[in-house]
């Protein structure tokens, strides 16, 4: 069934992507119109978390993203969107393998080098594949990110390993509501950090990254897959990629669930992408 999925999540950014596309015979009215950026990023982690349920649970998520700017400042931009998303585990939770595909409107600004908020206002459309169940409605979202890093150039004559690169980044998103379910008024907020410092051996573009990070998750249903602190210590693989990156790597984490008063620990393992073009 998690293979299947697969198969299902590339047919389903096919679509995404197709919609997205202008139609040759209109290139030179696309031309005049505001140029489309695109985003696409995706993980996959074992276990999907270190509950007991998740057990050798292999998950799996990506989207892509395609917006439409209508208003551009130096530090505010106002963009359509459409966002596909996609995700699978081999535990086939119905929570965790769904398709969904939002339209909508986002304001972004800028307040500094290192910080921006966002704003968005969408309509989701969200299927529930392993369940045939489909929801529909309206979300908004109020959304950070902020970083900021320290770069330094290796010296010619260096030898031996080079610190690169060392960063400091924290994210956050405030929901509502956090599901699409009849009457759901829950206001969820999860917050993420992370501290990290890059190593380069000569000749080679490969990060070496040691790093701790921390999730925080709260929301007003004191439900306990939002009612989280994880904090991990771990190192990853990372190569920079044109607008973006590609990691892999491990870490040992706390997983605190304060509602139910329990603490896992264990390792997780994971990979990923990001890119934007």
């Amino acid at each position: 069934m998690f293979f299947r999925s697969l198969l299902s999540f590339f047919h389903f950014m096919v679509i995404i992507i197709g919609l997205t596309i202008p139609h040759q015979s209109f290139a030179s009215e696309v031309k005049k119109l505001p140029k489309l950026s695109y985003i696409t990023a995706g993980t996959l982690r074992f276990p999907y978390s270190l509950q007991p349920n998740d057990d050798n649970n292999i998950y799996f998520e990506t989207f892509i993203k395609v917006a439409l700017p209508v208003w551009k400042t130096d530090r505010t931009k106002v963009s359509f969107f459409l966002r596909g998303f996609y995700s699978g585990d081999s535990q086939e939770f119905s929570f965790n393998n769904r398709a969904k595909i939002s339209i909508g409107l986002s304001y972004n600004r800028k307040l500094s080098k290192t910080f921006n908020v966002s704003l968005d206002l969408q309509y989701d459309i969200d299927n529930r594949y392993t369940t045939q169940q489909t929801q529909t409605g309206l979300r908004g979202k109020l959304s950070y990110f902020y970083y900021d890093n320290i770069w330094r150039n290796r010296p010619r004559d260096h030898k031996g390993w080079f610190r690169q690169n060392s960063w400091a980044k924290t994210w956050g998103v405030l929901t509502f509501p956090e599901s699409l379910a009849d009457g759901n008024r829950n206001l969820a907020f999860i917050t993420g950090g992370e501290l990290a410092t890059a190593f380069v051996r000569p000749n080679s573009k490969l990060q070496y990254v040691p790093f701790v990070d921390l999730i925080l998750a709260k929301d007003s249903y004191k439900l306990a897959a939002n009612s989280k602190a994880i904090f991990g210590l771990g190192f990853k693989l990372r190569k920079s990629i044109k607008g973006g990156e590609i990691s892999a790597g491990a870490k040992y984490a706390f997983d605190r669930r304060w509602t139910r008063g329990t603490t896992q620990s264990g390792v997780v393992v994971s990979g990923g992408w990001y890119k934007s073009f």
